[in-house]
């Protein structure tokens, strides 16, 4: 038998063979990766601004029953884009004036907000773009933050206005205090703007960074920071370009400062390669009058090109109404071809809230008609069964009181003059004191039933709506007896009265008020659905009585009384009692009472011009024997109650004659 030794392996020819095919795969690979890690964080970032879009308008998917576009998100709130806003701007090292050490004291054009609503900076005193500084190794973005607008009369924010290259963020997306003021800043000329009560956000979730080292490589420490481009110039401190090469046509490249702020994640929105989104709020080239709210992220090559607004000349600028982002971003340019660009017109939504709101409108006013409902029923023209029918007033008004988390009527002890009927839905309407609580219904007087669906909520937040999710306001005039009930309509604002400064809010809670001196036309009135109830439409009414004759009645004992009123009757108005009897069945016994005589001298006779008034509703005439003689139908006396229907309609109310027998009374519960 025949052996050998032979060893299997590779040849040099067939390593260096399949090197070459590794090598060859390898290569074809990276791109591959680095083309699925593109494609990924485009897809990141898509999502991004449809997140984004969703809290300013809503979700694309959601129509009314008429098959509309609902408009959510803050638009639908607020009416309008949300604001964008830069941190404060850095001020010059040669500024030698007072800064933000002093706000009370502080130098004009620094940012601060002024008398006209604009935050106005002046480049010989700040830096045109926002600012911030280190702390424990993480930047922080100086507060307060500034509101940007287009300055079209000296026209020194081009870095910071809404139609060119900006850092503006739409904070009232995730606060309804974009401005945030500190504690330390409690003299700046504005409190802090407050979006108000229209706000229901936050619309998203506050912006954090995930990864505060991630603009390491561009700056550490405020010295790294400092010395990034753009540079200083030695004798004027200028930077060289005020952040921004502007000999680029058209618009200007980012320079390193700004590459370092757009990675920073804390209060900036940023997209899938971890850099901030750009925003802008412009013209709409196509629609006179209408606005483009734009979301932009730079893409893969995170470069971007942008309008300058004209030309810089030693700071200021000449400007081109072309060189604007609404007529010149160019999506074609080298820079911006993989920029990922969502425009959100104004026309989509306007039309759409406009329908809504004429929807809300149609829905407050059937709901003011429920309130009038539960104060009147259907008086005048016919009847009240509502509180003031059975209660012969207006509802008091409560607030909530938050020291002692209660509802109350008054302010100490005055009343309060704006505040929730709350009477109209529960009985006790005071819920830290029972003086308030209302007396059930007795003889058609009093508490009878919940008036109005008792609204969804417990303590502060059980309140009557609107439909745009608003309080209705309800006002008390004492000296007219009259109440205005209010929505402030689509805006939220309203003049009557003393309000907050934004005309959002009633202020001073037990002034004085004259109902007549609301001015529908006035500016934030225009749109407020109302309605104004007044005595007369509760009070006086029509009943008439010619005679009423009460068989087999006892003298002095046997009585009538019609109850219009709360307390002590007036006697002969309201309390008669048989004096005198007659043999009215011709029975042999005068034993029988006839109270009247005729339609000239009637039993009873309320009417609009007679000294006293009876308030519209059921109104209720008792026949009894008031065996202990003190006027009142007590338990267990003998009684016969009968229900008129008492209205405010001239000549309504009419009675001949009603005969009654004593045999037909029954023991009063």
């Amino acid at each position: 038998m025949n052996s050998s030794n032979k060893t299997n392996g590779f040849t040099l020819l067939e390593v260096l063979v399949v090197l070459t095919i590794m090598g060859l795969l390898a290569a074809m690979s990276v791109p591959g990766v680095g083309y699925l890690d593109r494609l990924e964080r485009e897809r990141i970032t898509r999502e991004k601004i449809q997140t984004i879009r969703r809290a300013i308008i809503g979700p694309e998917d959601r129509h009314d029953a008429q098959g509309r576009p609902l408009v959510g998100g803050y638009v639908r709130d607020m009416k309008a884009w949300p604001d964008l806003w830069e941190p404060r701007a850095a001020v010059r090292e040669t500024f030698s004036g007072v800064g933000w050490e002093n706000p009370t004291a502080m130098a004009a054009g620094l940012g601060q907000w002024t008398s006209s609503g604009q935050y106005t900076v002046n480049p010989a005193n700040v830096y045109l773009r926002p600012s911030g500084y280190f702390e424990g190794g993480r930047w922080k973005w100086q507060r307060p933050f500034r509101k940007l607008y287009n300055d079209t009369v000296t026209n020194i924010d081009h870095t910071g206005g809404l139609e060119t290259e900006n850092e503006g963020q739409p904070r009232g997306l995730w606060t309804r205090l974009p401005e945030e003021l500190t504690s330390g800043l409690t003299g700046h000329a504005a409190p802090g703007e407050d979006l108000g009560i229209a706000w229901k956000g936050p619309y998203l979730n506050p912006p954090l960074d995930p990864n505060i080292a991630d603009s390491g490589h561009w700056a550490a420490n405020d010295g790294e920071y400092y010395a990034l481009e753009p540079t200083f110039h030695a004798t004027s401190g200028y930077e060289t370009w005020e952040e921004g090469d502007y000999s680029v046509t058209p618009g200007e490249l980012s320079d390193e400062k700004e590459q370092f702020r757009a990675l920073q994640g804390d209060g900036q929105l940023l997209d899938g390669w971890g850099r901030a989104f750009k925003f802008f709020i412009t013209d709409d080239p196509d629609n006179a009058g209408e606005t483009i709210f734009w979301i932009v992220s730079e893409g893969a090559d995170q470069k971007g090109v942008y309008p300058s607004k004209g030309t810089c000349s030693g700071h200021g600028w000449s400007t081109l109404a072309t060189d604007v982002m609404s007529a010149a971003y160019n999506e074609n340019h080298p820079y911006n071809k993989d920029n990922l660009v969502m425009k959100l017109y104004s026309r989509d939504w306007k039309a759409s809230l406009g329908e809504q709101d004429l929807d809300k409108t149609g829905q407050t006013r059937t709901q003011l008609e429920t309130v009038r409902r539960a104060l009147l029923g259907d008086a005048p023209g016919s009847i009240n069964s509502g509180y003031s029918g059975d209660l012969l007033a207006w509802p008091l008004l409560f607030r909530w009181e938050t020291a002692t988390t209660s509802w109350d009527d008054k302010d100490g002890s005055t009343a309060y003059t704006k505040g929730q009927p709350r009477g109209i839905w529960i009985a006790t309407p005071n819920s830290a004191s029972s003086l308030d609580n209302l007396s059930a219904s007795k003889w058609g007087l009093g508490w009878r039933r919940s008036y109005i669906q008792e609204p969804i909520g417990s303590g502060s937040s059980s309140l009557l709506k609107d439909a745009w999710g608003r309080e209705l306001l309800f006002f008390y005039d004492s000296a007219d007896d009259s109440m205005l009930v209010l929505s402030r309509g689509s805006d939220g604002k309203f003049t009557f009265g003393t309000t907050n400064t934004d005309n959002t809010e009633p202020a001073a809670m037990t002034e004085a008020l004259t109902i007549s001196s609301y001015d529908p036309s006035a500016a934030y009135n225009q749109d407020n659905i109302y309605l104004v109830v007044r005595k007369n439409e509760r009070s006086p009414g029509f009943f008439k009585l010619n005679r009423l004759i009460i068989y087999n009645a006892t003298a002095a004992t046997t009585k009538a009384r019609f109850f219009r009123e709360n307390g002590t009757p007036v006697s002969g108005v309201d309390l008669l009692t048989c004096s005198i009897l007659t043999d009215e069945d011709s029975d042999g016994t005068p034993d029988d009472c006839v109270l009247g005589v005729d339609s000239a001298s009637p039993a009873y006779n309320y009417h609009d011009a007679s000294a006293y008034k009876v308030p519209t509703g059921t109104r209720y005439l008792v026949v009894w024997n008031d065996t202990d003689n003190d006027g009142e139908v007590d338990t267990g006396e003998l009684h016969y109650p009968l229900a008129f229907p008492v209205t405010g309609a001239p000549g309504s109310g009419q009675n001949g004659t009603i005969r009654l027998y004593t045999s037909d009374l029954w023991a009063a519960p």
